[in-house]
């Protein structure tokens, strides 16, 4: 039996290297594992990747349409995006939970979670 893998992403557009790479790296897990749930949540400063008006949006959506093309689930923390103020009509298509229930309810699950 596969484990089902969270991947958090901490890190905002200040660190794009390393975010993108963390987009195509959770891609690269779910095309490999095809029947492992992975889900993506972008917590804190991550965040701001969902930002649709940024320099680096049209890259960022078209890794966001491709994950969930894959059957990633892609999540933002909602506390997260209060803090910066972003509402729905600024931000990519994602589902909006509270960052820090999401990750104890995916540990006590079994999931692994991995953080960036």
């Amino acid at each position: 039996m596969e484990i089902s893998t969270l991947v958090v992403l901490t890190t905002g557009k200040e660190a794009f290297v390393r975010a993108n790479a963390v987009l195509q790296m959770t891609l690269m897990v779910r095309r490999t594992k095809r029947e492992m749930p992975v889900e993506l949540l972008l917590l804190g400063p991550g965040v701001e990747l969902l930002r649709s008006n940024q320099k680096n949006s049209p890259q960022f959506e078209q890794q966001f349409v491709g994950l969930r093309e894959a059957g990633v689930r892609i999540a933002a923390c909602e506390v997260s995006l209060e803090s910066l103020g972003l509402t729905g009509d600024q931000m990519f298509e994602c589902e909006t939970v509270k960052g820090g229930v999401e990750v104890a309810t995916k540990l006590a699950e079994g999931w692994s979670v991995l953080t960036f």
